[in-house]
């Protein structure tokens, strides 16, 4: 007997014959959008009662044995009053996929209701994510405070699954006040406030996130900045909610006297999301949330659970929460994790791969972690012998090397030289390295935004300022940049010199070190050079993939489109999304860019009209962007760019699954270890999870599936999670180990990082 794919998704028993009774309310107002029917269903949850809206029926349904209390709620410019219709109504699994989905709501907000009431627990982030208030470690001034996010999912032919996944959070042990106290020496309160810059990232310039703390609740709200001179006694008055307070200590004695906040009390500006202009609060109630990015090295991989523990954590979360949540005779949470049958599971086998010369990798045999791994290093092994599949006609035969005057000699030459080398290698041409030493990064600026024709630079910088990586990508808007820090590259450079005149395993190390570090700049040069390094050897599902992503801070939008047939062509662009308000695409703007990029595309010497389309959108594809999608497809198909009769699916790609789904493997032992990639579950017929990397790409941490959902109709998911699983072996960035983005996506995610990064420099 094989192991067995296992989930952090327990079933509410009795799985499909599953039905809850539930008490019908109606809602009486003028306005019936989906936002006031939210809105009645946060006010029901605030008394402990569960309630979702079902369209079919136009009813409020609420888990209560009683009548529905009449309440009201104001919202703007109208009132919305909830009264009980009088009646009951019957949710039962096994009816239809509208009372199934309904279901899956109603429950995870019943638990989250019942989570609240039992558990000492904090949410700040989410409704469906808690916090224990105590963290479970400090390490260098930083609580590590450890949360649970709690979904509820409706699985085909199965029931509802409740799913469990653990993440951390971070902030600072001291206060906003301790931090900054001006009755110190003034080099501690340089320290303290250099330390707050470098953990808030304001250098980035971003607002620091802090946690604010009222006792019975906490809540997000953003750094602004500290007033000197002003107390909580002496600021005001103040105007919150209708009424008038003549200052802020008179405010929190009111409102929060259990606060015990003090006359002399400090106090900062804050901004809330909604409230239009920053806030006085006292700053011993504030301390700051350390993003993952700015954590010491000290707490880079503690979030990095293994699936053993993952799973006695969770194990231990339902543990506590008891198993009476229904009440006795009622359903009831199932104590094992769900494992999928195998009918719903796909087991996917990286595809045959083309290289240059002929050459041809077939697929493992098998699907076993040693026939995966070593199928990773003979692509790096036959990309080396036979260089890329694919090079630019106009290739740059120009590489600019911008180094920092304190690098020695020595080292600029050996990073010159080595990286020239592969580029040579792997492109089979004569690649001319140009070196630019520099003091100051004008400089460098200066000298290359003088070239007539930008390029590509290797640009080491010097990262004891962190702006310097965003300025670099402002400053050199119109050049394709790769950066290194040359703390790094001393590094790396110094453990090779300090072994060169050694023997054995030490000297292969450093060797392998340098050789790795100088490698994986090369192929992200040959990446921006356009070059393509394999295709695949058989025909992929479909003829080209299409992605479309929105950058965080909704700015920009990228498109990025791979043509597999007949040959394998990428091309990504980044245009500017002049509504940051909103997730979505303006339709027009998407349809004529989509035009744009196809149109491109066919100017390929050997382009063919395409067949078949599988277009991914990052998130949620919301508003009318389906629209704008269908009709770049009708004028496509008008330019004879896509056939009339082609297949065109639309799937929405969830990098980060918000139902938290996890899968490991549990042995004939009953050992939980990693699970391999390449399984695909069907949670249904338009859902599948997907495990692009595990093991034995991951050493540490569990495998973060990505989720798929199908908008077309009839849409075979299995065809695509096949072809997305094929193109993140397009893993040209690494390629001795598992990609777990498909090459189209990750092109689009690196732009939109390369361009947020020259917006936050624009806009300081």
């Amino acid at each position: 007997m094989s192991n067995r794919i296992e989930t952090n998704i327990r079933i509410v028993e009795p799985k499909k014959d599953l039905y809850l009774l539930t008490r019908c309310a109606k809602i009486i107002t003028s306005e019936h959008s989906p936002k006031i029917r939210e809105k009645v269903c946060i006010r029901l949850a605030s008394r402990n009662l569960a309630a979702v809206y079902c369209p079919i029926r136009k009813r409020i349904l609420v888990f209560t044995k009683g009548r529905v209390p009449s309440l009201e709620v104001k919202e703007e410019n109208w009132i919305i009053q909830v009264e009980d219709s009088g009646s009951n109504q019957r949710l039962q699994f096994s009816r239809s996929e509208n009372d199934a989905s309904l279901l899956a709501q109603l429950i995870e907000r019943y638990i989250l209701i019942q989570i609240k009431l039992r558990l000492k627990m904090q949410t700040v982030d989410s409704t469906r994510i808690f916090q224990v208030i105590e963290p479970f470690k400090t390490v260098d001034g930083i609580d590590v405070h450890r949360r649970f996010e709690v979904s509820a999912v409706a699985i085909k032919d199965v029931g509802v699954g409740i799913s469990v996944d653990i993440s951390m959070s971070f902030f600072t042990q001291k206060t906003v006040a301790d931090i900054f106290r001006c009755d110190i020496p003034s080099l501690e309160q340089q320290r303290l406030r250099q330390d707050f810059e470098s953990l808030s990232q304001r250098q980035y310039g971003q607002k620091g996130t802090l946690l604010y703390d009222l006792g019975n609740r906490q809540t997000k709200c953003y750094f602004e900045k500290p007033i000197q001179g002003k107390t909580c006694a002496t600021i005001g008055p103040l105007f919150v909610k209708g009424q008038t307070y003549s200052s802020l200590l008179e405010y929190y004695r009111q409102k929060y006297p259990h606060l015990k906040i003090h006359a002399n009390d400090s106090v900062v500006m804050v901004s809330f999301k909604g409230i239009d202009q920053p806030q006085p609060v006292a700053a011993k109630l504030l301390r700051l949330r350390v993003m993952n990015d700015a954590l010491p090295g000290s707490l880079k991989r503690i979030d990095k659970l293994m699936p053993y523990e993952r799973a006695r954590l969770i194990s231990g979360f339902w543990k506590d929460l008891g198993d009476d949540l229904f009440g006795l005779g009622k359903p009831y949470v199932a104590r094992n994790f769900w494992q999928p049958p195998s009918e719903i599971i796909t087991d996917l086998l990286p595809p045959g791969l083309q290289f240059s010369g002929g050459a041809i990798l077939p697929p493992p045999q098998r699907r076993d972690h040693m026939e995966f791994q070593r199928h990773y290093h003979q692509r790096s092994a036959l990309l080396h012998k036979n260089g890329c599949l694919g090079i630019p006609v106009m290739m740059e035969s120009v590489v600019h090397f911008a180094v920092p005057k304190k690098a020695t000699e020595e080292m600029r030459g050996a990073l010159l030289m080595d990286i020239t080398e592969y580029l040579n290698q792997l492109t089979k041409k004569h690649i001319t390295p140009q070196l630019i030493t520099y003091e100051t990064l004008d400089e460098v600026y200066s000298e290359l935004n003088n070239q007539v024709n930008p390029g590509i630079v290797v640009f080491v910088f010097d990262d004891e300022s962190p702006e310097t990586y965003y300025n670099v990508a402002y400053e050199l808007s119109d050049w394709r940049v790769k950066r290194i820090t040359f703390r790094k590259l001393q590094n790396k450079f110094d453990q090779l010199k300090s072994t060169s005149n050694h023997c054995g395993s030490q000297l292969s190390r450093a060797e392998k070190g340098w050789n790795s570090f100088t490698e994986m700049i090369a192929l992200d040069v040959l990446q921006q050079m356009d070059c393509v390094f394999w295709g695949f050897k058989d025909a992929s599902g479909y003829d080209a993939h299409l992605a479309i992503d929105v950058g965080r801070d909704r700015r920009h939008f990228a498109l990025s489109l791979l043509i597999l047939h007949p040959s394998l062509r990428i091309r990504t662009v980044v245009e500017q999304k002049f509504d940051s308000k909103h997730e979505t695409i303006n339709k027009t703007i998407l349809r004529e860019e989509i035009v744009k990029l196809f149109e491109k595309a066919a100017e390929w010497s050997d382009f063919q009209s395409l067949r078949s389309v599988l277009v991914l959108r990052d998130g949620r594809e919301c508003g009318r962007e389906l629209d704008g999608i269908n009709e770049a497809v009708e004028t496509l198909v008008a330019d004879r760019l896509i056939v009339e009769e082609a297949q065109i699916d639309v799937v929405d790609f969830h990098k980060s699954i918000k139902k938290e789904v996890r899968l490991w493997e549990r042995t004939q032992s009953n050992r939980i270890e990693q699970g391999l990639e390449g399984e695909a579950v069907l949670i249904d017929k338009r859902t599948v999870v997907l495990i692009t990397t595990g093991f034995p790409t991951l050493r540490q941490g569990t495998a973060a599936p990505i989720m798929l959902v199908g908008q077309s109709a009839n849409i075979d998911m299995v065809r695509v999670a096949r072809a997305v699983y094929a193109s993140t072996h397009l893993n040209f960035s690494n390629p001795k180990v598992a990609q777990r983005l498909p090459l189209e996506l990750k092109r689009t995610d690196d732009e939109l990082k390369n361009r947020d990064s020259q917006q936050i420099r624009g806009i300081r």
